[in-house]
Parts: structure tokens; C-alpha cells; sequence
């Protein structure tokens, strides 16, 4: 027995006792091991200094590091925490349990550490160079630098990640320094982020030869070339690249700043394989397409714009910093520096980096040196675009293009002419030739970024900075151009050399064009926008034996060129809008013509000296209405080429029947014509047609205007002149036709191969437009348009079934329009491609109940009854890539999409971007119960007067699942007219708000309007997603029905929800809310990016518009820490921090804008603090009648940023800044406030007041609430209340305030440093404009109580006058206005003189009870200066001020240095001008209402009396006239007469001037009235006649008058004649040269 207990017992303990001994040693020998672990850590520890130390030299080499030494690193760091967290002497002896754990762990953990160490000496390191492609494991953020994130780039970037993603190939082209690096070091950031690539193979092109781009490529994957031969090389690559597209890894080269064309086999890239894309950044396009063409690449190019001057700005202030910005003057320098920069990203980049640490100094220099084109650093980068330039036509044309102003549409035709006349294209020797080269150097500009598309076809634009580079290089060298398109009234020839080449120079303002040079070497002269007062030298073309080209634009007096003075190499003339042009015969003697434009100039004949022009190759007539042709001119032209004589929508030019002959004649050998058949000009008779290569013609119609020239036909006539005419010849060779034919059944017999566009309208016999084949033979039809067609059926017809597809492979643009008998675009069930339709209209398509067909519906027939659903496309119709869907007035249709649909499998419409509908009244369901798959691409959505539509959005949720990767792009909503619509979204079955914010997430923009039973905005559903891009939300509440109104409800069933709940970024929020709560008090959190508020109209019930946390009485004593507290010790959110306008009009109950708790609010302490409402920057209020006044004290300290300040039509407005709801505890946080380092409006630009018959003062008044004595006089003389509106403002408006009787309060008159322009009319009340305190024999202001008396606290008490007080002082006041205020007396004392330095405008009118401009001040009568200077004073005009003494009647001597106009008449007690002397040395006249009189020797010194006024006043026959002077200037010292307005007197008396006067008019030089509208003139000078017996011939009266040289007369319409002649009296003019007489003003 014993032995059979051994035999089993033995294995037994023989199995149990290992594992007992193994864990009682981990209890007794606890710390052994223990021991033992720290040995092997320190040993570890040590090897791992050793791999980092490896690791660390690798990367700083860039060398190869195995794949598994992070995960180790971080094991052993992980083993490292482990082995601290043990310790044996934390067991103690006696912890039994304690010590087994920290021996069990500590053995574990040495077996660990052993481990780590073994594999480290396995580790093998090559140390092997890595490639420079790899993505590395670690990948920053994919977002892209928010310095550089520009909204104008999210769509080029977008474009061209998907590009990436579809195409082997793509380019970003721009130009230079527009940031096409940076967009694609953004792709390739994002792009490593989404692991999207493998590698990313970069290489920087610029100069470099191929074996350098090979070395490059050849390290980015840590290939060594040993090789030499560049062809072995590539091979070496080529087979590196070829593996790693058979490993299936992704790779995306990029070859950057590539400046020419670059063979990819040189590097390797070819072919290229399969698994590869190739991304390129280039200045030029065409260097790309070429690169793409050798690979027979799709190649996709990305534009990258410039930027939009706002981020421009914004772009700018990130680099330098807040603090510069809130520096009002470097505001304003930097704002202009962008500006000049032209929103180029480089430059700005370049010129803030250096400005960031620069003084004011450096920044005023900075912008005049860009404004005086003198910033080489900037212009560096078109230097290198301009020297890639290879053909010298190119740089010829490209230099011309500096010839136009900045920001000018150049016509690429204009530059053709001159580049003709200059000789700079070779080897043309047709127009037609020279155009063909001209536009191809154009697009090659073009495409090299030096030149930029514009919005007129036919033109081009040249970016400032590039035009800068231009004006630089060409006003250098021995032969430069005289460019000077700026201010012309300081330039003169000085700059201009004898040697100068061109010249280019805008005569805006010049009265002379500088005749003491000669430009011998010039070839080109352009002059443009001179007026009818400019003058040229009789000898202006001697000397200019070289010139070549003359071009005037907009000059009204263009001086036309004879042979004797001018060039003989003359081969250019251009007239461009020259309006004023008489006869032109002389310019027949410039026998080396070949180009000749009247462009829309004045000529009313084109006379036969033109015929002698025998060497002319073109004659542009375009825009010479009513022009007439003499005989022979057209035939004698026999080398024209190209005629040109659009009228547009004026009458056309009048054809003979001897012009007729002669155009046929000449047709044999034109190659171009533009004319026009219609009017006066006929029809075509004999012209030959088919010679022409260029051509717009039309026939019963006028041609219109368009810039681009397509060959074009506009045809309104019938069958039979059509044919007899022969234009229907032209077809195969017209782009652009426009037809409006009677009795054309069909077009199936003609040839379009060449057709653009096709516009059909009113062809009343028309059943259908093209057979199938000519339909797939439009090759090249982009837009197609039928409309008023009443019997056409199909647009293909088809005789039988087995024509197969209908294609039209090219149609971009379809409209078909009141088409009442269309059925189908084909009358068969062919399948119908329009591959490239991207835009369609369809308009008053009756017969159509639905667009596209039902999944599961048959093939709509021809026949199929009017009561099935009857779609517009059938189910064989492919439209892949439609994006604008417009339908209007389809009175059957009841459905776009099927409405049960819910995949979009077989519906072409998920490339959709826009949809608008409008008056289709039986439509129902706009969108099927899915409307999901159509919101991926769907950017906006237009629905107005649909009576039938009661939801936008009806969503099934159940079919919502299927498309839950789909997010939206709609961003715009605008609903109009919509009377049954009651809400946007409505959701069926159990809603998935997570779908929800997906689908609507995008949304900026909502306007409803004009919607009578609209109910819900937002539903809590919709409310109650994270809809993060909410911008504007506009609800107009102006319903027709005030029966139906309603309380719009934000959110049903909810109390919580706001206007839009936890929107993040709201930036416009635009109200027309009818009805909504009593206030608009948005939760910070909802709107705190809300940047534009606008509530207009309808807004009946809301009293307050921000309503903060008004206090209570349970909540009296909360203060800020408290505050702090709730909001978890964070200051409490801020309310619109961003709110930039705001807009509040029409409503009726409005007591209040903010109402707020202010001890809720942050009260900011410095002006980098961030705060509540501290962006906002225009405040527009009108229309408010229930509001007394605008602002509290304390709102002015959260307004740091408020520039323009306007209200307007609010009856009840007393006051705009008021403390009459201050209670203590508020005084008490205004008082503390004051102690603030900035004042209240700092950078308040403009105050405009209107129309508010209550107002009473600006700031409050001039009452005190302080109840100290001490206090108040410490206000009087000093504290200025920080809150006064008026003290910074800069400019001040003012008009129809007639309870308003100061503007600025004494507290203030001392601080109008920021005032420069002050406007104040029709204030009846006005009695000072700035208060002054009048001092009684006590030294008491006798006049002004502070405090009224009405309660305890403020009792009515007088204020001592302090003997220092501040006096008014206006240093930068420019333009004082004042009008029609009735019982003003006096502007300022004379104590305010002498900072008036700034001073350049004044004006006083109808003012009845001013006496003096300036009264004298007796007080500071012994301070003041003898002598007063106005240095800067241009312009004083008092008119209509009946009680005026003088302007100042104080003995002060006046200097007015700049004084040049003078207006006084109407002031008839006005004896002297001043009192004591006045010297002006610019004035040289005065005016009156009559006109400028020319000055005696006394000028402003005049001294009369009333008596010499009663012996002057006989002089004028009528009271009327007498009111138009101000002696001592009558008709007799009359120079000049400039009655050029409706309101002018003179212009309202039948007779302008009386006989009497005749002789009084002796020094009368010119006579100019214009814009004479409502003027009963009907005779200007009045000749009396006399009686039979009074005839005596020899006695006959002669008037002369002798120095009249100019007569001009416009818009009299009442005038009958200058004056009657007669026998007794003879008008005489014997120096009279110019007289203009025109019916228009």
C-alpha cells in the first residue's frame, strides 16, 4: 500500500513542488530579487541612452531608423514606471502578502527587462539614407496655417483635391506671389493627414537642368545614382519608379515653380506609372498643358486668384499684430499699403514682415513709395516672369498693355491696332493676321499670369504690382515713355525728354497741353479724357516726323493731324468717344493711313477726302448715329479690308442708294464687316457674303453690344428676304445666331458646323428644329435658346426609331421658353446625351406635370394623356452634369423629383447647385421624401410664388438611412411669396439628429418674405442640432393681411430655444420679424460670431432689442464675483463680440436698444480686453418713434470700435446718449469706469442726425445729476464726462432738428481736437452751435442751472464760471455748413480764430437773424492776436442772410492766404466785410448769383452805406435781380455767368436779361447755362423794339459786346431764341468763338 501511495504520490509532488518553491521564493526572497531587477534596469537604462543617442544622430542625419525602436523606447519607458512602482523596503517584514507581490513583480519585470535587452542586440540598424518621400508617422494637424486659411482659396482647394483623386495630372497656376506654393504645401499637409499617399515626391523646378531634378527624385525614395549619362539616369529612375508602382504605393510627385516645359522621360516619369499623380505649380499654364500633351494627360487646371481685399486686410493685421491696428493712423496707412499691394499675398507678406517692427515713419514712407511706383523688392517677382518671356512680339504686347490706367479694361482689339501701326508683329501682312497674332501673344500672357481675365469679353486686365513693373522698365533707357494717368493739375513736360518713345497721358483737369517741348522720337501719343477747355500749342505735331500711332479716347476736342505737320509714317488713328468732332476732310491727307477709327464719336458726315486714303485697311465707324456717307468713299477705298459701322440700339447709319452700290462693290475684297440692316440703312442688295471671315451682320434688328467678336447673324425678317439676301450663306461660318424668321418650317437643310449659340425666337411655323443627324452634328453648340415658338413640338425630330442617340455633345446651356405645344426634346424614346449641360431654364412648359420620370414609370410617349404624369425628361436622358435648374411658370407642374423616391441611382441630379422655381402654383412636393442625395452638391435654393407649397423640406426619416455618408453644401434659402407655406423642415418618423446636422449643416443664409401663414423658422428638431454656419436669417413681417399676422414661433413647444440654438457661427442676422417677443436677447453662446444685425419692419411688439439679465430683487447684490462664480470662475460669456452693424428700422414699440444689469457685464479696463459688443462699428436707426434716446453713459465704454453713428425719422428721440436711467448703484460703476485709460467713441467717424423733431441735445444735456458743489464745479472746469458722442466725432451732420438749440455743451468745447467737417441745417431752434456761458456782474453763468430741482437729490444751483475755463478750440475743422437755421446770430467768438488753421470751407446760408460770422469775444478781446490768418481757407460763401452786419466787425486785421472763392449775395445790411483789413492775394473775383464779377482795387475792403446802396439799386430794372447781387458787384463788373442748376434764379423769369441791362454787360466774357430743367426762359438777351416813328437807321442803337468769347446753352427747353433782332437795336459780338447749343442738360 505504502508503495502504491509513493508511486503516485511521488509524481505528484513532484509536479507541485517547482511551482511552491517558485512562489516561496518570491516571499523569501523578496528583496533578492528586487536587487536584481534594479541592476538589470540600470543595464537597460543604459542601452536605452545608447539607441536614443542613435536614434537622435539619424534623424538630425535624415538616415533610416528600424521600424520597431519607437515601440521598444516606449516599452522600456513603460518597464521603467513599472520597476519604480517597487520597492522592497516599502513591504516590511512582516507584510507577508506585500512582499510576495513585490518579489512576484520584480522577477516578472527582470524576465521583461532581459527580453528588451536581448532584442536590442538583435536590433539592426543600416544607418541607410531615407527617402525623402516617406510620410512620416507623426503627421501635424491637416488644417493648414490659419495665417494662410483665405476663404477665396477653399474652392480652388477643394477643386483640386478632387482633381487629385480623378486625374493622373493637375496644375495650380497664378501669378507670381498669389501663393501657389502655399496651396500646395496645404494639399500635400492635408493629404499626408488622410494618408491618402505613400510618398510625396517634391522637387522645386525654378532653374535647375534635369540631372539636378533627377538627384532630387532620386533622394526622395534614397536611390544613389552613381551614374553620369543623363539618360542612364532617367533609366535608374524610371525602373525605381516602375517598382514602386508594381508595389502598389501610392505617390504623388510635385514639381514645383516650373518655368519650362519639362520632358518626364528625362526624369524618369515616363511612362508613367500607374499608381502615380503628378501635381505641378507654375506661373505659366500653356508651360503645363505642354507638359501634359506629351503624355497624353487629361490635365486639370486650379486658378489660384488673388485674394479679396478684406482677408487681404485681414492678412495683413495677423502679420503685424492688434496693437498697430488699433493705432488710428497706422489703421488708416496700412489699410492703404494693402491697397497698393493689390490683395497680392507675397507682397503683403513682404511688406508687413518688414513694417511689424517699424515705426510711423517707416509706414508713411512705405506707402508713398508705393504710391510712387517705388518698391523694387515687390516687383522682383515679375522681373523673373518677365525675362521667361521668349517671343518679342509677346514682351512688345505685353508692354503696351502699360499704355491704359490701372484697373483698366484693355481691348485686346485696341492693342492689335497699335501693335499694327507700330510695326511689332513680323511677318503679318493682313489685320486679320496681325488680330490672329495679337490674341495669341495675349492668351500667352495670359497664361503665363502677367496678364488676368476680365468681366468684359474681348479685354484683359494687368495687376497693379505687374502694371508697376511695366511703368518702371519703360520710363528707363535712352528712348523711355512718358506715362501720367494720375493727378494732372500738378504734372507738367519737365519729366518729359525730346528723346521720349511713347506717350500715354489721362488729361483730366488740364486747361493746356505743355508746349515748350518737341518730341522728335515719339511714335505713339494717347491722349485721353480731356474736356472742351483743353488747349494744344498751334505747332503740337511739329517735330513728330516719327509718329506712328495717335489714339484719343474721350477727348471732347481732339485735335485732328494734317500731312504738313504730322508724320508721314502715320499708320494709325484712333478717335474713341470724342464727341465734339466737326469736319474731318483734313485727315484725308494722311496718305500712309491703314487704320482708322471714329469709334462712337460725334461725326455727322464722312466726307470724300476720306476716298483719298487708298493705302486704308480698316475704317471703323462703330456708334456714329445718324452718320452719312458721301458718295464714292466707299469705292475708293480699294484696299479696305475690314469695315466696321454697328450702330448698336441708336439710329443706324444712313445708306444711299449710291452707298448701297458701293458696299457690294466693295464686299469682293473685305474679309471683315460689322453692319447693321435696319432703318435708315436698308436691306442688303448684291453684297457678297461668302469672302468674309469675320463678320456680325443683322438684318431687321440692331446688332447690340458686346466686346468679343464671334461671327454672329441677327436675322428678324422672313423666309424670302433671308434667302434673297444670301446671309443664310454665312451659316456654316456663324458662332452666334439669333433668329426671328417667319415661314421656316424646319433648319434641316442648312450647315451649323461652326454654331456657338442659337437663339430662336418667334418662329410661328417652326415645328421642330433639327433632324436628328444635323442635331449630332453640333459639335460646338454651347447655348441653345427657343422661345415664343407657338406650334413647336420636339427640338429632334426623327423619322423613324432607328436614328439611335441624340448627343449634343457640346451644350452647356439650355432655355426653352413659352413653348406651348412642346411635348419632348424628341418624338421618339431615343436615348438623349447632354454630357456638358450644366445650366437649364425652363419657362411656361405647359404640358409637363413633373422634370424628371418615376423609377419605375415607362418611357413617356408622344401620345400619353394630358391627365398621367407626364415628365420633361424621359429615363434615357443623361445629364451628368447639370448644376443650375431653373423652372418658371409651368402651370401643370406638380413635382420636380418623383415624390416616393428615395435613390439616386437613376437620377441625374447630384451634381445640382442651384434651384429656383417661381410662379408654378400647382406644385406640391419640391423635393422627393429623401431629399438627401440631392443636398451633396446643392448650394442654393430659390422658391417664390408657389401657392401650393406649405413645406420646403418633407423628410421621411425612415429613407433617410440609405445615403448617412452624404453631408450638404446648401448654404442659401430664400423663399418669397409663398402663401401657404408654414414651415421649412418637417420631419416624418423617428429623426436622427446626427443626419440632420449633416444635411443641413452648410446653411448661411435664410430669407423668407412676404410668406402670410410661415409659422416655424426651426423646429426643436432642427434647433436642437449643431447647425454650425447660420450667417443671415432674414424674416420680412410685412404681410398684406394684417388679419393673418401671427406670432412667428423661433421654436415650437420650447421656452429655451433662441433665434438659432448653439449656432457657433452666425455672421448676419437681417429681421424683418413680424411679431416676435417683446425683445431680442440672444444667449452669448448662440450667436457670438453674429456679425450684421438687421431687423426691419413689421416689428411691432418688440420693445428692447438686447435685453441682459435685467436686475432684480433677488439678485440686486450680485456683482462680478459672483458672476465669476457662476460661471465657474470664468468671466461670463460675452454678448456679440463681433457684432459689426446694426440696423434697426420701423419699429413702433421700441423703448430700448440694451437694457442691461450692468454689473452683469464685463466692463473692460484697457483696449486689448475683449468685451462685449466691442466690434460693433455702424449703428442705422430710423423709423423708431417709441425710442428717446440711443445710448447709456456706460455703453460708450463698450463701443471702443463704434465709427458711424445715424439716426433718422424717430420722432420721439430726445436725447442720443442719456443718463436719465442711471439709478445709484449704476452711477456708481460709470464713476468707476472714468478711471478707465480710454474714453467713450474713440474712433467715432461719423455722426448724421435727421429728422427728429423732439431731440434736445446730443450728450445728455448740460445737466448734472452729482449733488456736490465741489463735484460740479470740477465737472464745469475740468471732467469733461468721457461719455460726451460730439467730442470725437470727426464728422458731424446735423439736419432738421427744430427743437435742437446747442450742438456741443461747454463741458466739451475744448475737446474738439478729432472735428473735421460740421453740417447744420434747418434747426430753427439753434441758438449756439457751441455753448458758451454768458457771465453776470456776479461772475454766475446767468443762463444755465445745473440740475432741475424736481427732486432731493439734485437741487437747481448755479455754477461759477471759472476764470481758465477751456476755451473752443477746432484745429482740424475743414468745412463748416449751416443752413436754415433761423435764429442763430453768430457762428464762434473771435476767441476761436486762431485754431481755426485747418479751416477750408465755409458756408452760411439762409440763416435769418445771423449777424455776424464771428462775434467778438470782449473777454479775450486783449489776448487776442491784431492779426488773424486763414492759411488754408479756399472757399466763403454767405447767401440769403438778410440781418448780416459783416463777418466780423472786431478792428483784427485778416490774412486769407489760400482764399480763391468768394460767394456773397443776399445780405443786404452787410456794409462791410470786416472792419479792420483784409488782404487777399489769391482772390481775383467774387460771386454772386449772377456769376463771378471781377474785383476792384478794394476787394473785400468795401465800406458802404445805405445811401450809396439807393444809388446803386436803379442799376438792376427788377427786385428780382436785385436779390442776385451784393454790391458793390453788379452787372457792370459781370466776368462770367455760370447758371448750371434748376434752383438757379435767373433761370425763372422768362427773360434772362433785361434790355436795360444789355449795357451794363461790357465786361461779360462767357456765358454758360446749363442743366436748366423747369426753367420758363425763353429769351436770354431782351432786344426792345420801338414804334414805326421811331425808325431812324443812321440813329440806330448798337450794343457790343466786346469781350464775350464763348456762349454755351443746355437744357433750356422753354428757350426760344438768344434774342430777337430788330430794327432798332443790334447785337454786336465781335469776339465770339465758340457757341454750343444743345436740347440736353
Amino acid at each position: 500500500m505504502a508503495f502504491i501511495l509513493e508511486i503516485i504520490a511521488g509524481p505528484i509532488v513532484e509536479c507541485l513542488l517547482p511551482p511552491v518553491k517558485k512562489n516561496l521564493g518570491y516571499l523569501f526572497s523578496s528583496t533578492k530579487h528586487v536587487r536584481n531587477m534594479s541592476a538589470k534596469m540600470n543595464q537597460l537604462n543604459g542601452t536605452c541612452i545608447d539607441v536614443k543617442k542613435h536614434r537622435d544622430a539619424n534623424n538630425i542625419n535624415n538616415l533610416e531608423i528600424p521600424e520597431r525602436v519607437p515601440g521598444w523606447l516606449e516599452e522600456v519607458e513603460q518597464i521603467r514606471k513599472d520597476a519604480q512602482s517597487i520597492s522592497s523596503t516599502e513591504s516590511g517584514c512582516f507584510n507577508i502578502i506585500m512582499r510576495y507581490r513585490a518579489g512576484r513583480k520584480a522577477c516578472k519585470t527582470t524576465e521583461a527587462i532581459e527580453s528588451l535587452i536581448t532584442e536590442k542586440l538583435q536590433m539592426s540598424w543600416s544607418d541607410a539614407q531615407k527617402p525623402l518621400g516617406r510620410v512620416h508617422s507623426k503627421i501635424a494637424s491637416s488644417d493648414g496655417d490659419a495665417q494662410n486659411h483665405f476663404k477665396s482659396r477653399e474652392k480652388p482647394f477643394k477643386d483640386a483635391l478632387g482633381f487629385l483623386q480623378q486625374n493622373e495630372m493637375i496644375a495650380l497656376c497664378g501669378m507670381g506671389g498669389v501663393g501657389k506654393t502655399t496651396m500646395m504645401e496645404q494639399l500635400k499637409k492635408h493629404l499626408e493627414g488622410e494618408k491618402k499617399f505613400d510618398l510625396f515626391l517634391k522637387v522645386v523646378i525654378g532653374k535647375k537642368e534635369a540631372s539636378s531634378i533627377q538627384q532630387a527624385l532620386a533622394e526622395c525614395i534614397s536611390l544613389s545614382l552613381t551614374e553620369t549619362d543623363p539618360t542612364r539616369r532617367a533609366e535608374r529612375l524610371g525602373i525605381a519608379f516602375r517598382k514602386l508602382g508594381e508595389d502598389k504605393r501610392k505617390v504623388l510627385v510635385i514639381l514645383d515653380d516650373v518655368w519650362e516645359t519639362i520632358e518626364l522621360k528625362d526624369i524618369g516619369l515616363s511612362p508613367f506609372p500607374n499608381s502615380f499623380k503628378l501635381l505641378l505649380t507654375s506661373r505659366n499654364e500653356r508651360i503645363c498643358r505642354q507638359i501634359a500633351a506629351k503624355c497624353n494627360f487629361d490635365l486639370k487646371v486650379v486658378n489660384v486668384e488673388l485674394m479679396e481685399e478684406l482677408e487681404a486686410q485681414n492678412f495683413f493685421w495677423k502679420i503685424i499684430g492688434a496693437a498697430k491696428q488699433n493705432d488710428l493712423e497706422l489703421n488708416q496707412i496700412g489699410t492703404g499699403i494693402v491697397r497698393e499691394c493689390g490683395c497680392l499675398p507675397l507682397a503683403i507678406n513682404l511688406v508687413a514682415s518688414r513694417l511689424k517692427f517699424e515705426e510711423k515713419a517707416a509706414w508713411r514712407d512705405t506707402l508713398r513709395r508705393f504710391q510712387n511706383k517705388n518698391l523694387d523688392y515687390v516687383q522682383e517677382s515679375v522681373k523673373i516672369s518677365y525675362d521667361y518671356i521668349k517671343e518679342d512680339e509677346e514682351k512688345e504686347i505685353f508692354l503696351l498693355c502699360g499704355l491704359f490706367p490701372d484697373d483698366f479694361n484693355i481691348p485686346i482689339e485696341e492693342l492689335t491696332r497699335y501693335a499694327w501701326g507700330l510695326r511689332l508683329l513680323y511677318g503679318v501682312s493682313t489685320i486679320r493676321e496681325a488680330r490672329d497674332r495679337s490674341e495669341t501673344c495675349v492668351q500667352s500672357l495670359k497664361k503665363a499670369n502677367l496678364l488676368m481675365e476680365c468681366d468684359d469679353d474681348g479685354c484683359v486686365k494687368m495687376h497693379d504690382l505687374v502694371l508697376d513693373f511695366v511703368l518702371g522698365r519703360v520710363s528707363k533707357g535712352d528712348h523711355p515713355w512718358v506715362i501720367n494717368h494720375g493727378d494732372n493739375l500738378k504734372w507738367t513736360s519737365d519729366g518729359m525728354s525730346e528723346s521720349c518713345n511713347r506717350i500715354s497721358i489721362t488729361c483730366t483737369g488740364m486747361s493746356e497741353f505743355p508746349s515748350d517741348s518737341k518730341y522728335p522720337n515719339v511714335s505713339l501719343l494717347r491722349l485721353m479724357d480731356g474736356d472742351k477747355s483743353l488747349k494744344f500749342p498751334e505747332d503740337f505735331y511739329e517735330r513728330m516726323e516719327n509718329l506712328e500711332v495717335i489714339a484719343y479716347e474721350k477727348m471732347q476736342y481732339p485735335l485732328l493731324p494734317r500731312s504738313l505737320q504730322c508724320s508721314t509714317k502715320l499708320r494709325t488713328l484712333i478717335f474713341h468717344r470724342c464727341t465734339l468732332m466737326f469736319d474731318c476732310s483734313v485727315i484725308g491727307e494722311l496718305l500712309n493711313l491703314e487704320v482708322l477709327s471714329f469709334a462712337h464719336c460725334g461725326i455727322r458726315k464722312l466726307p470724300s477726302a476720306i476716298g483719298k486714303l487708298k493705302k486704308l485697311k480698316l475704317l471703323d465707324l462703330t456708334g456714329c448715329v445718324n452718320l452719312r456717307i458721301d458718295d464714292g468713299v466707299l469705292k475708293d477705298l480699294v484696299n479696305l479690308e475690314e469695315l466696321y459701322m454697328r450702330v448698336a440700339d441708336e439710329e443706324a447709319i444712313r445708306f444711299t442708294d449710291s452707298n448701297h452700290a458701293e458696299l457690294a462693290e466693295l464686299s469682293e475684297h473685305l474679309s471683315a464687316l460689322e453692319i447693321e440692316f435696319f432703318g435708315n440703312s436698308g436691306k442688303p442688295e448684291n453684297v457678297l457674303f461668302t469672302k468674309l471671315e469675320r463678320f456680325r451682320i443683322s438684318m431687321g434688328c440692331s446688332l447690340g453690344y458686346n466686346h468679343s467678336f464671334e461671327n454672329t447673324l441677327k436675322l428678324v425678317t422672313n423666309k424670302d428676304e433671308l434667302l434673297e439676301s444670301r446671309l443664310n450663306e454665312l451659316f456654316v461660318k456663324t458662332e452666334v445666331l439669333y433668329l426671328e424668321l417667319d415661314g421656316m418650317n424646319d433648319f434641316h437643310q442648312q450647315l451649323f458646323n461652326n454654331l456657338r449659340v442659337l437663339d430662336v425666337f418667334k418662329c410661328s411655323n417652326l415645328r421642330f428644329l433639327f433632324t436628328v443627324p444635323i442635331a449630332n452634328g453640333l459639335m460646338n453648340l454651347e447655348r441653345l435658346t427657343v422661345s415664343e415658338c407657338p406650334v413647336l413640338e420636339v427640338l429632334a425630330h426623327s423619322e423613324n426609331s432607328g436614328d439611335g442617340v441624340i448627343k449634343f455633345q457640346g451644350l452647356k446651356f439650355l432655355r426653352l421658353d413659352r413653348l406651348p405645344k412642346l411635348i419632348g426634346l424628341c418624338n421618339t424614346a431615343n436615348v438623349i446625351e447632354v454630357p456638358q449641360l450644366v445650366e437649364l431654364e425652363l419657362d411656361g412648359l405647359p404640358n409637363f406635370s413633373s422634370i424628371y420620370p418615376e423609377k419605375t414609370s415607362a418611357t413617356s410617349s408622344m401620345s400619353s394623356n394630358a391627365s398621367a404624369i407626364q415628365p420633361f425628361f424621359n429615363k434615357q436622358m443623361l445629364i451628368p452634369k447639370l448644376e443650375k435648374l431653373g423652372i418658371w411658370s409651368m402651370d401643370k407642374l406638380k413635382e420636380i423629383w418623383p415624390y416616393q423616391f428615395s435613390s439616386s441611382d437613376e437620377v441625374n441630379a447630384c451634381m445640382l447647385r442651384e434651384i429656383h422655381v417661381r410662379n408654378c402654383d400647382n406644385i406640391v412636393n419640391l423635393f422627393p421624401t429623401n431629399p438627401m442625395f440631392l443636398l451633396g452638391r446643392l448650394e442654393e435654393l430659390v422658391v417664390s410664388e408657389c401657392g401650393s407649397i406649405e413645406v420646403l423640406f418633407k423628410i421621411d426619416m425612415s429613407c433617410v438611412g440609405e445615403i448617412e455618408e452624404l453631408s450638404s453644401n446648401l448654404t442659401f434659402i430664400y423663399v418669397y411669396g409663398l402663401g401657404k407655406l408654414r414651415e421649412l423642415w418637417r420631419m416624418k418618423g423617428e429623426s436622427s439628429s446626427d443626419i440632420l446636422i449633416r444635411s443641413f449643416q452648410a446653411v448661411e443664409s435664410i430669407r423668407i418674405e412676404d410668406c402670410e401663414r410661415f409659422v416655424n423658422v426651426f423646429t426643436p428638431t432642427v434647433t436642437n442640432s449643431d447647425v454650425r454656419t447660420f450667417m443671415n436669417v432674414s424674416i420680412d413681417g410685412r404681410r398684406y393681411c394684417e388679419a393673418n399676422r401671427r406670432n412667428i414661433e423661433l421654436a415650437q413647444k420650447s421656452k429655451e430655444i433662441n433665434v438659432i440654438s448653439k449656432a457657433e457661427i452666425i455672421s448676419e442676422v437681417y429681421g424683418n420679424i413680424p411679431d416676435v417677443e417683446s425683445s431680442i436677447h440672444p444667449k452669448p453662446f448662440h450667436v457670438n460670431h453674429l456679425q450684421t444685425l438687421y431687423v426691419n419692419g413689421g416689428c411691432k411688439d418688440v420693445e428692447v432689442v438686447f435685453e441682459i439679465e435685467s436686475s432684480s430683487s433677488s439678485s440686486s447684490s450680485t456683482d462680478l464675483t459672483t458672476t465669476l462664480h457662476k460661471y465657474n470662475h470664468q468671466p461670463p460669456p460675452l454678448l456679440l463680440p463681433h457684432l459689426r452693424y446694426l440696423n434697426l428700422w420701423n419699429m413702433e414699440r421700441m423703448s430700448d436698444v440694451w437694457k442691461c444689469n450692468w454689473k452683469k457685464l464685463i466692463i473692460p479696463q484697457n483696449q486689448s480686453q475683449s468685451y462685449s459688443f466691442h466690434n460693433l462699428t455702424v449703428i442705422d436707426m430710423g423709423l423708431c418713434n417709441n425710442i428717446k434716446y440711443l445710448f447709456s453713459p456706460l455703453m460708450g465704454k463698450l463701443l471702443p470700435n463704434l465709427k458711424e453713428v445715424t439716426i433718422w425719422n424717430c420722432d420721439g428721440i430726445v436725447e442720443v446718449v442719456s443718463n436719465r436711467d442711471i439709478n445709484d448703484e449704476n452711477e456708481e460703476i460709470i464713476s468707476s469706469t472714468h478711471t478707465n485709460t480710454f474714453s467713450s467713441f474713440p474712433l467715432l467717424d461719423l455722426l448724421f442726425l435727421q429728422s427728429l423733431p423732439r431731440l434736445k441735445s446730443i450728450d445728455g444735456g448740460t445737466t448734472i445729476t452729482t449733488t456736490s458743489i465741489h463735484d460740479q464745479l470740477q465737472c464745469s472746469q475740468v471732467g469733461v464726462a468721457s461719455w460726451f458722442l460730439c467730442q470725437n466725432s470727426k464728422k458731424i451732420y446735423i439736419s432738421t432738428c427744430p427743437a435742437l438749440s446747442r450742438v456741443f455743451p461747454s463741458n466739451v468745447v475744448g475737446q474738439l481736437n478729432k472735428l473735421e467737417v460740421l453740417s447744420i441745417s434747418e434747426c430753427k431752434s439753434m441758438v449756439e452751435i457751441f455753448e458758451s456761458k454768458e457771465i453776470n456782474k456776479d461772475g454766475v453763468d446767468s443762463t444755465t442751472n445745473v440740475g432741475d430741482g424736481s427732486d432731493d437729490t439734485c437741487t437747481a444751483i448755479t455754477i461759477p464760471r471759472s476764470a481758465n475755463m477751456t476755451l473752443l478750440q477746432l484745429p482740424n475743422l475743414t468745412i463748416l455748413h449751416i443752413k436754415k437755421c433761423e435764429v442763430l446770430e453768430y457762428i464762434f467768438t473771435s476767441s476761436t480764430l486762431e485754431s481755426l488753421k485747418q479751416l477750408k470751407e465755409l458756408t452760411v446760408a439762409e440763416c435769418k437773424a445771423m449777424q455776424v460770422i464771428v462775434k467778438e469775444d470782449t473777454e479775450h478781446t486783449e489776448k487776442s492776436k491784431s492779426i488773424i490768418v486763414f492759411p488754408h481757407l479756399k472757399s466763403l460763401t454767405l447767401v440769403d442772410l438778410p440781418d448780416l452786419k459783416g463777418f466780423f466787425l472786431g478792428t483784427n486785421e485778416f490774412r486769407w492766404k489760400a482764399l480763391e472763392k468768394v460767394k456773397i449775395y443776399g445780405c443786404p445790411q452787410m456794409m462791410n466785410f470786416t472792419s479792420g483789413h483784409s488782404m487777399t492775394q489769391k482772390l481775383n473775383y467774387i460771386h454772386t448769383e449772377l456769376g463771378k464779377h471781377s474785383l476792384d482795387q478794394y476787394g473785400l475792403n468795401f465800406h458802404l452805406t445805405n445811401a450809396t446802396q439807393e444809388t446803386q439799386l436803379p442799376m438792376c430794372s427788377t427786385p428780382d435781380l436785385i436779390k442776385l447781387v451784393q454790391f458793390p458787384w453788379s452787372f457792370s463788373n459781370l466776368v462770367e455767368v455760370d447758371a448750371h442748376k434748376y434752383g438757379d434764379k435767373l433761370l425763372k423769369s422768362r427773360i434772362i436779361f433785361p434790355c436795360k441791362e444789355l449795357l451794363n454787360l461790357k465786361n461779360l466774357e462767357k456765358l454758360s447755362i446749363t442743366n436748366a430743367l423747369g426753367s420758363v426762359a425763353q429769351e436770354v438777351f431782351e432786344v426792345a423794339e420801338g414804334t414805326n416813328e421811331d425808325v431812324d437807321i443812321e440813329t440806330q442803337s448798337v450794343v457790343v459786346f466786346e469781350k464775350l468769347k464763348e456762349v454755351t446753352l443746355g437744357g433750356i427747353f422753354n428757350l426760344k431764341h438768344v434774342w430777337k433782332s430788330n430794327r432798332w437795336i443790334v447785337l454786336n459780338f465781335p469776339n465770339l468763338t465758340k457757341v454750343y447749343c444743345s436740347s440736353k442738360s
